[in-house]
């Protein structure tokens, strides 16, 4: 027989069982339905509604626009900065080669020159030696005033014209000596045979 102390074990154990077997399926419940709302989340997330997904990949299209705003600000500084330096080496470049070419010009001229002096001076030294004047000397005439009584002299149509130049081996003064002594030969009654006298 059993006692009212077995019975009140008896239903407490059963009381016991049928609380764990609640637990057990509320916990069980409870899986399912997590379950669910994951499989739900996953479901959403694969079409793209998930609300936090979307949250997100807002979240990184703000941040992808704003980097990419930067990095195009940072290209075009970058750009100009570069074009900046590029004319300015340009710049400093043809300021170079113009400097280069300005003394090289000047170089030359010089060397030029110094040749030109050069030939000069052996030109001159050759003439110094086989006697030949360099200096071109005006063909002197002179008019002397005419006498009362000498008739008008008559220009000789038969003479040929003088060299354009002429190399005279006697100075201007050995050459008005000459001159002087001829006028002293020359007879007064006797027209000038000599244009220069």
């Amino acid at each position: 027989m059993t006692t009212l102390q077995d019975t009140e074990d008896a239903s407490e154990t059963d009381l016991a069982k049928h609380d764990e077997d609640d637990y057990v399926e509320i916990k069980e419940q409870m899986y399912q339905d997590k379950l669910a709302s994951l499989k739900r989340q996953l479901q959403q997330l694969q079409e793209g509604t998930l609300q936090e997904y979307q949250k997100r990949m807002k979240k990184l299209d703000q941040q992808y626009k704003e980097r990419l705003r930067n990095a195009d600000l940072f290209l075009q500084l970058e750009t100009e900065q570069v074009e900046r330096n590029y004319i300015k080496e340009k710049k400093a470049a043809v300021m170079k080669e113009f400097d280069d070419k300005k003394v090289e010009l000047k170089e030359n001229l010089i060397a030029e020159l110094e040749e030109k002096k050069k030939m000069i001076e052996n030109e001159k030294l050759t003439m110094e030696l086989t006697g030949d004047s360099m200096e071109v000397k005006p063909i002197m005439t002179r008019k002397l005033r005419r006498r009362p009584n000498d008739p008008v002299p008559i220009p000789d149509k038969r003479r040929k014209p003088a060299p354009a130049q002429l190399n005279y081996l006697l100075t201007d003064e050995q050459i008005m000596e000459d001159l002087r002594t001829l006028n002293k030969l020359k007879s007064p009654k006797r027209p000038c045979m000599f244009g220069f006298l």
